[in-house]
């Protein structure tokens, strides 16, 4: 079978429960992941996957990926994404079951239209991905995403952070989405010298390359860079994923760093302005969401003032509070 999988990182986190489900209840099939190069790394270290495919860029990729696809014999192919073109690439392919939610101009791509119910549309993203992939909920709930950070990936990770037994906090003061779902920077700045100040612990900035000015900016403005690692923009996905494992905890907006995050397990603080955390909130087992904003909405624009003042509402001396236990020796 083929698994079409979603375009951005914290979404193919939040799908990683159904999969595994999926995974449990058809061992013996074989699953490929299709998904753009970006997020190969993510599915390279889940368990439920046994290939991946690269879905090449830009509408000459939709036809050389089919044409790819077409040799590989698939039985099926379950399309998580509601795009046009994440269902137009396997219909080309030539596989016989393609099932998805039927979109726009989606038609004739998906000649298995699954219907998510009022119930699932309603509660957290992850339960969607259940209903396109045809698995029930178990009574006890899904389990949480699951990774294997690799050993190797590991050892990068270690020479990367500061040594020492000192706790080691990670922030990711960027987000994808825009300034809708950015603490502002100058909380960021406050918690970053109140840590400084109040605790032996090293504080770790992450992100993209597009987080890189943001980070510097963090670094310059806390004076005090022998207690601060700038790693934004320097490292693949898979040795993000190994650095996050190895830290104390993580402060984190509403972005992908946030859920990868959580699925290995180090303990999040998570930060929401108006986004719905009961629809999109990170899956781990050590989380917490940190939110004052009672309206709440699963798409926010890029820039809202409102949504920008709900984040500014949380004060930096509310988070301290929730982190000084993790990194007060």
């Amino acid at each position: 079978m083929l698994v079409v999988g979603l375009n951005w990182l914290g979404d193919a986190v939040m799908s990683m429960p159904a999969l595994q489900l999926f995974r449990a209840q058809h061992p013996d099939w074989r699953i490929t992941m299709l998904v753009k190069p970006p997020l190969a790394g993510l599915w390279d270290m889940h368990e439920a996957v046994d290939d991946i495919q690269i879905l090449e860029p830009g509408n000459r990729g939709v036809y050389t990926t089919a044409r790819r696809l077409t040799g590989k014999r698939f039985d099926r192919a379950y399309i998580l994404p509601n795009s046009f073109r994440s269902a137009l690439v396997p219909c080309l392919g030539g596989i016989r079951e393609r099932i998805g939610v039927r979109g726009p101009c989606r038609g004739l791509a998906i000649n298995r239209p699954v219907h998510c119910s009022a119930d699932q549309v309603t509660r957290h993203q992850q339960f969607e991905m259940c209903s396109v992939l045809g698995v029930d909920e178990p009574a006890d709930g899904l389990p949480l995403p699951e990774l294997r950070v690799p050993a190797a990936e590991l050892m990068k990770a270690e020479a990367l952070l500061p040594s020492g037994p000192a706790p080691r906090l990670g922030c990711i003061p960027g987000a994808a989405r825009g300034s809708s779902k950015q603490w502002p920077e100058a909380h960021f700045v406050e918690l970053i010298r109140r840590v400084l100040k109040e605790s032996d612990a090293r504080i770790v900035l992450l992100g993209t390359s597009i987080d890189e000015a943001l980070c510097a900016r963090l670094v310059r403005a806390v004076e005090s860079t022998d207690r601060v690692v700038n790693l934004a923009g320097a490292t693949r996905l898979k040795t993000f994923a190994a650095v996050l494992s190895l830290l104390t905890a993580v402060v984190a907006n509403d972005s992908g760093g946030m859920h990868l995050a959580a699925a290995t397990g180090t303990p999040v603080f998570a930060l929401y302005g108006m986004t719905d955390p009961a629809k999109t909130g990170p899956l781990g087992p050590h989380t917490q969401v940190l939110q004052k904003s009672e309206k709440r909405c699963r798409d926010i624009p890029r820039v809202s003032p409102e949504a920008e003042a709900a984040l500014a509402s949380i004060r930096p001396e509310e988070v301290w509070e929730c982190v000084k236990g993790f990194v007060c020796s």
